[in-house]
């Protein structure tokens, strides 16, 4: 499993998942009379196979950074500020931190030093990587970037330019796009790690939110949100990337997913705005965990060996919050507890590090406190590469 690519889930998309249910009754409707026009075996065109790609493998590996959009050091090394604009996320990508903002994408090396940035200009950003790669996309305008850890290997659109609502990139380089279409509700695309399609399959009816690729690089899993006589309701898609086939399908009435992924022996890790649920194929009732919150979940994060951590706040309310860290096959390994005001949350195995205004709270394998470390400035978000830790703050990159 440790090609299995990362996906942090923020409150933010939490709501913006049950936010797209409010408007799936209506499209839903429409969705119907388009199915057989454009099915999930509907014979693809020319222009619907071919993905407009720049090739970049000739970018070498240290570039200078794009005028006016320098990066500030006060010495060597740490901390980076990066004037020009606010900090979106932060990601992992080797041993190097890419830091992500509204119009640029810096990649920086583990002493400090940047070896590229890039413009953007995109309006809604997301970073999504998976160990050696990474994928860059604008949720708007469908222009995407694929990455190594040290240059862009290519940029490209997403199908007719078309929105992107999410996307993922596995350890081999391989990445599949979620993105709008105007002959279903939307169109799921696998590509190879050349930017070759591969796969196509149309969602008619309802609207992913969250998509994985398997380790192996045959399957796919997607989460998408639905509406049945007013009800939300999460439909899990399987499916076969060589066979262009609906492997296995299941329903998940009254809850809303936010993230979804392979985790163990085949088996599936949905996150859902209500509960946590493991779900196995294989079996009549593939229900194997449901982990139902009683209060409101704040954020998650699934590491590349499955193991997740969600928090959540305790009693429905902002006074206290509880961490609990999932073992891959849906054990719960621990439950942490804590009144600091968390803003994000990360896992290495069962080692968890949750972020605080002020301060990285350290939790070992047994779901204790090793230590805490002071902040320079109030934390934001937080990764880890090659077992060292960054985190940001608006507009500065830290490294602990």
């Amino acid at each position: 499993m440790g090609n299995k690519s990362v996906e942090k889930v923020k409150r933010k998309a939490i709501f913006r998942s049950i936010a797209v249910v409010l408007v799936l009754i209506v499209i839903i409707a429409s969705a119907a009379v388009l199915a057989a026009k454009f099915g999930p075996n509907a014979e693809k065109t020319e222009s619907e196979t071919t993905v407009q790609t720049v090739d970049r493998n000739e970018q070498p590996d240290s570039a200078s950074p794009n005028s006016g959009n320098e990066v500030s050091q006060s010495g060597s090394g740490f901390p980076l500020s990066f004037p020009s604009s606010n900090i979106v996320d932060i990601e992992a990508v080797d041993s190097s931190i890419y830091v992500l903002t509204n119009e640029m994408l810096y990649c920086i090396s583990s002493s400090g030093k940047l070896k590229f940035s890039e413009v953007l200009n995109y309006s809604q950003p997301v970073i999504k990587t998976s160990g050696k790669y990474g994928i860059v996309f604008d949720r708007m305008s469908g222009k995407y970037l694929i990455v190594s850890k040290s240059r862009i290997i290519y940029s490209a659109k997403s199908l007719d330019s078309s929105q992107i609502i999410t996307a993922q990139i596995a350890g081999d380089g391989s990445y599949a796009i979620a993105s709008r279409s105007s002959e279903a509700a939307c169109i799921l695309t696998y590509y190879d790690k050349r930017g070759r399609e591969k796969f196509s399959w149309a969602c008619m009816k309802d609207h992913i939110v969250s998509i994985d690729i398997a380790s192996n690089g045959r399957k796919l899993a997607c989460a998408a949100l639905s509406a049945a006589e007013g009800e939300i309701e999460t439909k899990v898609y399987m499916l076969d990337i060589y066979s262009d086939k609906t492997e296995w399908e299941y329903t998940v009435k009254g809850s809303a997913a936010v993230n979804i992924c392979f985790v163990s022996s085949g088996r599936l890790g949905l996150l859902c705005n209500n509960a946590n649920l493991i779900l196995d194929p294989g079996k009549d009732e593939p229900v194997v965990l449901n982990d139902k919150y009683t209060s409101t979940l704040l954020d998650s994060y699934t590491d590349q060996s499955g193991y997740r951590v969600t928090l959540t706040a305790k009693f429905g309310s902002f006074s206290g919050y509880e961490l609990k860290c999932f073992s891959p096959g849906g054990s719960a390994a621990y439950v942490y507890e804590t009144e600091s005001k968390a803003t994000d949350i990360f896992c290495s195995g069962k080692r968890a590090y949750l972020l605080t205004d002020s301060q990285i709270i350290y939790i070992n394998s047994f779901g204790n406190e090793s230590k805490r470390v002071n902040l320079e400035a109030s934390g934001l978000g937080i990764t880890v590469a090659s077992g060292r830790i960054y985190y940001y703050s608006l507009n500065t990159l830290y490294k602990s």
